[in-house]
């Protein structure tokens, strides 16, 4: 027989647990929400500024970059801390770096143009401030994400609540049945297929012409 004491240190120490894990939950969401903001404000104040100048001066890396690299920045971005995919973050950091590495070596072959004003090396210099915003939310965001995905696989996830952790306790234990309970159920269920295959003679069922008995039992 369980000891009582036993059961209130279990549901003691669950309940210390589920406190300290729905602690951890907390500051997860609000990371995630910061992260939001963090990872998409720069982006809105880089995009339409990279897009004016581009078109004032006329170059067409600048587009590309505005209309091609940051959307798809977002989009990782997006996925990493919204859909917890750890490998967006990776990939993040890939096309930052690379398209890091195209402006700065593109910047000196650029024509300055008729307003004697490159582009592309601002674009540069404008990219790396993103860039360190970005990688770093994408750091602590790959941090955030090991921690959720531990509580994932944490017992109460994601309420972390005593009371919706027994209901879901319940709710499973009802669902599955007794042994011995479902050893009866299948011998009910052989026992009446077997019944159901039983069919008497047809002599025995027909009745003879003039109302009497069926022709089989004559011989009785």
């Amino acid at each position: 027989m369980t000891n009582p004491n036993d059961l209130a240190r279990n549901r003691n120490i669950r309940a210390q647990e589920f406190a300290h894990n729905r602690a951890l939950m907390n500051k997860c969401t609000k990371r995630y929400n910061t992260m939001g903001i963090l990872y998409f404000v720069p982006l809105l104040i880089y995009i339409p500024v990279t897009i004016g100048f581009a078109f004032i001066t006329g170059s067409f890396i600048p587009f590309v970059d505005a209309l091609i690299v940051c959307p798809l920045l977002a989009f990782l971005a997006w996925r990493s801390f919204y859909h917890k995919h750890d490998l967006m973050i990776i990939f993040l950091f890939i096309v930052l770096f690379t398209n890091q590495f195209l402006l700065v070596k593109l910047a000196p072959y650029e024509d300055a143009g008729f307003f004697k004003f490159r582009i592309m090396g601002k674009c540069s210099v404008g990219h790396l401030i993103i860039l360190l915003i970005i990688g770093s939310v994408a750091v602590l965001n790959f941090i955030t994400n090991m921690t959720y995905h531990k509580l994932e696989e944490a017992d109460g996830f994601p309420q972390f609540n005593e009371r919706f952790f027994d209901q879901e306790m319940d709710i499973r234990q009802s669902r599955i049945k007794d042994p011995f309970q479902a050893e009866m159920e299948r011998r009910q269920r052989t026992a009446s297929d077997s019944m159901a295959d039983i069919s008497l003679p047809s002599d025995l069922s027909a009745k003879s012409k003039d109302g009497g008995p069926p022709a089989g039992m004559d011989c009785i």
